[in-house]
This record gives C-alpha cells, structure tokens and sequence, in this order.
C-alpha cells in the first residue's frame, strides 16, 4: 500500500520547543486549539513560568479573521483585570509568529475534572461546583460589564490551581459589544454542545445571555452526568439547542431540587431576556434552591480546597525511550520491527525444515492480513492502526462519526489518569473517510493513503495517557465503549509491535 507523508498541523510550531521568541524560552507544548497552541515557557528577563499561546501560522491564509481575532483577544483580556480572568502579560510578533504570553495556571481544567469523575461512575459534589462556577460567573459578569461576550464556555476553558481557584481562559471568540460583529455575519462560531441557540443561528447574535446559557449546559452536565442536547453531527445538536427542549434534569438525576431544575431551566431557554440578568444570579438562584431543599448537598460550598498531594495538569512526563535495536516501520507494514534474541534464544537448536515452512506460511498469513486490513479498511465501521507510539482513527462511515459518546478505558490504576474520552477530539466528530491522529509529542508518521484527509491530531506527552500500550500498566488490551455500552476490546502493543482492530456503532435499541 502506498502511503502518503502529510505535513500535520502544527509542524512549523512543534518545531518552537528548545527555541526562544521574543523574550522567552519555549520549553514543551501543553495544549493545541482550533487556532493556537500552547507552550509552557520562561521569561528570560524576569525568570518566571508563562504560558505562550502562539497562533497557528498555516491557518492564516486559509482564514483572514484568525489574526484579528487573535490580537483581539489579547486587547479584550488586556483590560480584563479580574481575580478569575487569565492574566496577561505580553502581546508581540517573532519572525512572522503572532503569540500571547499569559500567567501559566498549575492545575487542571474543568473538563479533566469532569472526566476523572466520569471514569469512576460517579459525579462531582454539588458543592464543590458551585463553588468553581460562582467564581466563573464573576468573571463572566465582569467581562459582561466591560462590553466582552466571551461565546466559548466550555469546561476546557476553565482553569482550577491546586488551591481551587478557577480562572477563566481563551478569549479567541470574543464579542467586544454587541455592535461588533467583524467577520462573524452569517457563521455561527463556538462549541457546538455548549452553543446558545441565537449564537448557533449566527456569532453576531451572541449576547451576554449566550455566556449564560452555556454555563448552564455545563452545570447540567456536572449534576446530571448527560448533556441536555447530543445528536450524530455538530449540525444535529446544534439544531436541539435551537428548537428542541432540553430533557429535564430531574428526570435524569431525581436528587436535583425542584427549585434548582426550574433555575436551570430557565437559564436554558430559547430566548436570551427569558434567562437570568446575569451569571451570578442564576448561579446564585441555584445555590439558594440546595440550600433549602438539600443542604447537605452543598455543605462542601466554601470549605477551603485542600491543596495537598496536588496534581498539576503540567506535570513533566516521564519520557519515553526508543529502544535503538528496533526498527521502524511504515503504515504499510513493510517492515516489521523484531526484538534481538536473548542469548538463551540464540543456543537453542535449530527448528526443522518443515517447522520452518510452517512459520513461514503462518508469518506471510499474518503479513497478508495485516497488508489486507491497511489497504482495505471494512465499510461502516471504525478502523484503528497503531503502534507503540502512535494510533490512527479511520472513519470508514460514509458520514461523519460523532466521537463524543467514546471512552477508551485500559484502566487498572483507578486514577482515572489511562483512559481516553472522544469529546476531545475537534468539534466532536471525525468527517467521513478522514481520519484523527494520537501520537507521542514530536512523533511523525505517515498518513495512510486511504484517509481523504487529517482532521486533526493530538499529542500525548504522558504515557499513562496511551491506552493502547501494553506498558507501563501491564495489561493486555483495552476497552472501547460508546454511549457507555462496550463495543470492543482491543489488544494492547508492546515497544516494536504493531495492531489494527476494527469496530461498528452500536445499533440504537428500538
């Protein structure tokens, strides 16, 4: 099979780490966006951590608003002085390279937080919500008061130190007053699960009330464990934000308040005057129907985060050392990686001729099949590729694949640190024929010539993260689950071996 070497997204900034722009160090990548990544660096004056945010220069031709976007956010964060704003430092141009350089927050995000949680079947305290929300909602209100609509909440976007301050992030889609529409007529930006229904119909419709509506979808999900509108395609569930109801979270978790539900609600609804006035009422209201019909669901509101043993999002990896007796492979399975035989295999006696015919046919069986696989991947279904340091995702579906309804558990350290959830994949789906990409930080491959294209890909700097290797856990395969119902199990790889597992949607029960 031929195989096709792309140049990924992001190569140009991959190439960033080691060096320095402008006045800092980049040190190690921590996180890519749709228009940016983020590099954890130094300040080579001052001596101290900053998060640099470089825009992704390839995409600029191919998109005129990126870099008025860009520096607007640096303007619109400028003048946000706010305890639960992300600070920023510096704005500036390097060689072409347009960066934000920000205070780098030690911690995890919400939705890390959220997933942990969901990993373990259980959901986060009412309490402790509330209490990351309200300071969230101060900040949302303040941004609101100084004519910025930020139109992408999403628990990505929220920041918690190990003392459990949270802090707002990511102000690429700003809305500076809601006569500045630049570039947005017609094209509705954001996150299509946490989208208010005028801002799903078009960006410039954004209005304070959209912040608020999307901070209730992630209160809904925190309390409930669901999303209030999910759907096959971004369109799909944009649509039921627009027009459908949202299901009652009552009926999805009874323990909510009758009271909370109708906050909820009503911060959930269709018209953006039909909402709370602010964030910090509906937030507020909320806090008030626990307080009075399930007190002890919140008794944990303002108890202090204990910020022993922390766990910094931004912790360093253990690295990963390629062993330099194995040889590499291509997607093609052309060359096949062989460990050195141990002494004690190398004084065993020969096999016999026709043991050796037999392997022999058994290995071309096996080469066969995997050449087979590689180059004709089955119709309608998943098709995974992958080795010890990177898994490719084909979408053999003649539509395009909602990934956010996966898990990929391997889980036995019951950290909630090895398992793998497809809402983080771009946008929530995979198009048709294309395919997604995970690999170790810094690791190219190729792109199999039957992918129509990259959708996108993501680095994964620590191992624990690769649930489809054997190591460093010692377990043999790992779980596929869509909409929580097992689908597959897969074999995990060890250093040098390669795997390809295949697998159907779930068939929707009647």
């Amino acid at each position: 099979m031929k195989t096709v070497t792309t140049k990924s997204a992001g190569d140009d900034e991959d190439k960033l780490v080691g060096r320095q722009v402008g006045a800092y160090q980049i040190n190690r990548l921590l996180a890519t966006g749709g228009m940016a990544r983020i590099y954890e660096g130094v300040d080579t004056s001052l001596g101290r951590p900053v998060a640099v945010k470089v825009l992704k220069t390839e995409d600029i031709s191919s998109d005129p608003t990126l870099a008025k976007r860009f520096q607007r956010e640096a303007k619109a964060i400028a003048r946000l002085e706010h305890d639960h704003i992300i600070p920023i430092y510096h704005y500036g141009e390097d060689g072409g390279l347009r960066y934000l350089v920000m205070k780098l927050i030690d911690g995890k995000d919400l939705a890390q937080e959220i997933l942990r949680l969901r990993r373990k079947g259980q959901k986060m305290d009412v309490g402790y919500a509330l209490d990351i929300l309200r300071q969230i909602a101060s900040a949302i209100d303040f941004a609101h008061e100084n004519g910025v609509v930020h139109r992408d909440i999403k628990p990505s976007n929220i920041l918690i130190d190990r003392h459990g301050r949270a802090v707002l992030t990511d102000f690429g889609l700003v809305l500076q007053n809601k006569f500045d529409s630049t570039q947005t007529q017609g094209t509705a930006f954001g996150t299509p699960r946490y989208i208010a229904p005028e801002q799903a119909l078009a960006s410039q419709n954004a209005v304070p009330q959209s912040d608020i509506y999307a901070l209730a979808v992630i209160l809904y999900e925190i309390l409930t464990g669901e999303a209030p509108f999910t759907g096959d395609t971004a369109m799909e569930i944009a649509l039921g934000h627009i027009g459908d109801p949202p299901r009652p979270p009552r009926s999805l978790n009874s323990k909510i308040p009758a009271a909370a539900e109708k906050e909820l609600l009503k911060a959930l609804e269709k018209e953006p005057a039909r909402r709370h006035p602010t964030a910090r009422a509906f937030i507020e209201a909320v806090r008030v129907a626990y307080q009075r019909e399930a007190p002890d669901a919140v008794k944990t509101l303002n108890t202090p985060v204990s910020p022993s043993n922390p766990t910094p999002v931004f912790a360093e990896p253990p690295k990963i050392v390629a062993d330099p007796n194995l040889e590499s492979w291509d997607m093609d399975g052309s060359t096949n990686k062989l460990e050195p035989a141990t002494p004690q295999e190398k004084k065993r006696r020969k096999p016999a001729p026709l043991l050796i015919a037999v392997a022999g046919g058994v290995a071309l069986l096996v080469i066969w099949t995997i050449v087979y696989w590689l180059s004709n991947p089955a119709p309608n279904r998943i098709t995974m590729w992958y080795d010890d340091q990177s898994l490719i995702i084909y979408n053999g579906y003649d539509r395009d694949f909602n990934t956010f309804k996966w898990q990929f558990i391997r889980g036995v350290d019951g950290q909630g640190n090895d398992d793998y959830s497809g809402d983080r994949v771009d946008e929530d789906m995979i198009p048709a024929g294309e395919c997604y990409i995970l690999r170790n930080f810094g690791f190219d491959l190729s792109l199999p010539g039957q992918c129509k294209g990259l959708h996108n890909y993501e680095e994964l700097q620590n191992p624990q993260r690769f649930f489809w290797r054997t190591e460093p856990v010692d377990v043999s395969s790992f779980e596929v689950y869509y909409d929580r119902q097992l689908i597959a199990q897969c074999p995990t790889v060890r250093a040098g071996e390669q795997q390809t597992c295949s697998f159907a949607e779930p068939v929707p029960e009647s």
